[in-house]
């Protein structure tokens, strides 16, 4: 493979907006996808504090039927709007509260966590929701969560067997957190890929808190599916920092 996405971007992520930097676990969420194509091809895609775009690349590089990029700051917004267009990928310049997934492939969408409301992302039933480094503030994280939980509650029923083996053999796989179990998942509901460093434990223990409250289900799936690595080129970019969750709704 060999793919070229040319970027606008802060290099010092200590000067301008930190939306506007590359972070780790972008890279490594980029690599996932595409690593494994299969699990986002055809699939609705909504990512949460999109920064530089470089995940939509890699989402409509894998012909993701739809791709939703939001962010809750305009400037960010705009350099995002920038960086499709350098890798030529037409957007949809809309509205959250206006938005119809029916008329674009990619659409970046103004997306404030604080003020979002339930019937305006209840329009858009993801199949994926995508979030890089967006563990971080924990003023953000109550937040964050409802944005999570509206956009994971559409499950579908799971139908009970009476076999106690094969119940068993299922939740085995699921908690195998591999790949097969992966898509096995995401049949009966939509799932959430959040990618993160953690920098200070008791802020990620907060976000798993809320989650629990939310009756989010959140697992921690590193070790179990692992990317290719192709960034080798990239010193600074360590992937041994970066966890891989699993989220789903667990009611």
């Amino acid at each position: 493979m060999q793919m070229v996405v040319p970027l606008q971007c802060s290099l010092n992520m200590l000067q301008g907006d930190t939306r506007c930097a590359l972070w780790p676990s972008s890279l490594f969420l980029s690599e996932f996808i595409l690593s494994y194509t299969e699990v986002f091809t055809k699939k609705l895609c909504f990512e949460v504090g999109s920064g530089v775009g470089l995940l939509g690349v890699c989402l409509n590089h894998v012909k993701a039927s739809q791709v939703v990029l939001t962010d809750g700051d305009a400037s960010s917004l705009e350099n995002l709007k920038l960086n499709l267009e350098m890798n030529k990928i037409e957007n949809l310049d809309v509205s959250l509260d206006k938005s119809d997934s029916s008329l674009c492939t990619v659409q970046c969408i103004p997306l404030s966590w604080e003020s979002a409301e339930e019937s305006e992302l209840w329009r858009f039933q993801p199949d994926i929701v995508l979030g890089a480094d967006v563990i971080y503030d924990p003023s953000c994280l109550p937040h964050l969560v409802k944005v999570l939980s509206i956009l994971l509650t559409r499950r579908k029923p799971i139908s009970s067997k009476p076999n106690n083996n094969r119940d068993t053999d299922r939740k085995a796989k699921l908690e195998s957190s591999n790949l097969k179990s992966l898509l096995e998942q995401m049949a009966t509901g939509p799932v959430a890929l959040i990618a993160s460093v953690i920098r200070n434990i008791d802020t990620f223990n907060y976000f798993r808190k809320l989650c629990s409250q939310n009756n989010l289900d959140i697992r921690d799936i590193t070790g179990s599916i692992w990317p290719f690595n192709l960034l080798p080129y990239m010193d600074s970019y360590r992937r041994s920092d970066v966890h891989l969750f699993l989220q789903s709704y667990s009611k």
